[in-house]
């Protein structure tokens, strides 16, 4: 006689959910993360922030600011998805029953990666109340000077955005990658296909082609050295060729095909309307993908020099 007992098949998701997010909040990694995120910001603007010729100081560069989540946040929260995903695994293994399918468990983990997002959101709420003490220069590539749409596109697409995709990244590695260090490597490959995919040709004439990575950058930073760079005068900066708006769209799409390869990892998941999710998502990440390369910015955006004290 067996004395496995019967997996559980139907369970409260939001309940899931609630027991995943918990322990996604309180994972070590992730707070380190977060307090590394929000500390580098603050001293960014606080401590940083240059010197105008009219003595005043004004934070600079904010458009290319949303790295710092997505590296603090976005790559710790894949190390921490992929392990939350396998541990829930390896428990099932070892108690012989389960909260719901696989599939259940993995939109439960999906459902928790609302915990980076939310982070990231706080970071952004964190530069808006930090800019009342040092604002940008009026010459900055910001609200005012270039389409509000396309700012709050970049800082929500390469911040909060990337956070959750991050997440969601992790979710996949940790359905399908059972090998140790799968995560780490997972954060290595995604490093180096950002930069490999858009660096050597970002400021070429098919610079627009770049928004297909999963982090494309569209602000070059101030040449602060006062030299000219790829047709960037001294103390200016550039917003570099492409569509933000369509790029958060395509940047979301991506997170959606995350979640959907993660779950389809569980074969009694595969149905036919999985499927035609799935092929909707990548036709949709493609039209937007399309949208954000040809569309939008044509040439660079470059911005007035901006007085900086030498």
């Amino acid at each position: 006689m067996s004395t496995t007992l019967p997996a559980t098949h139907r369970g409260s998701l939001p309940a899931m959910v609630r027991i995943e997010a918990i322990r996604f909040l309180r994972h070590p990694l992730l707070l380190i993360g977060v307090l590394a995120a929000y500390g580098v910001e603050a001293w960014l603007i606080l401590a940083d922030s240059p010197t105008a010729t009219d003595g005043e100081q004004y934070a600079v560069d904010l458009l290319s600011q949303p790295i710092i989540p997505a590296f603090f946040i976005g790559l710790t929260s894949l190390v921490v998805a992929a392990r939350l995903t396998r541990s829930t695994e390896v428990a099932v293994e070892a108690m012989a029953t389960a909260p719901g399918t696989e599939a259940r468990r993995t939109l439960a983990v999906a459902g928790a990666c609302v915990v980076p997002l939310v982070a990231g959101l706080g970071w952004l709420a964190e530069v808006l109340v930090l800019i009342t003490v040092h604002p940008p220069h009026p010459h900055e590539l910001w609200f005012g000077t270039v389409n509000d749409v396309y700012v709050w596109s970049i800082l929500l697409a390469l911040g909060p955005v990337a956070c959750l995709g991050g997440a969601l990244l992790g979710i996949l590695v940790g359905r399908w990658l059972s090998f140790p260090g799968a995560p780490a490597v997972a954060v290595v490959l995604l490093v180096l296909l950002t930069m490999v995919g858009q660096l050597p040709y970002a400021y070429s004439e098919q610079g627009n082609l770049r928004v297909w990575v999963p982090w494309a950058m569209f602000h070059t930073g101030t040449m602060s050295d006062g030299k000219a760079w790829e047709g960037i005068p001294g103390y200016a900066q550039a917003l570099v060729p492409g569509n933000p708006a369509a790029y958060l769209g395509y940047a979301l799409a991506l997170c959606a095909l995350a979640v959907v390869g993660a779950v389809w990892h569980d074969r009694s998941a595969r149905t036919v309307r999985l499927r035609l999710l799935a092929w909707g998502l990548v036709a949709l990440a493609v039209a937007l993908y399309l949208l954000a390369a040809f569309t939008g910015f044509e040439q660079m955006l470059v911005s007035e020099p901006l007085p900086l004290a030498a």
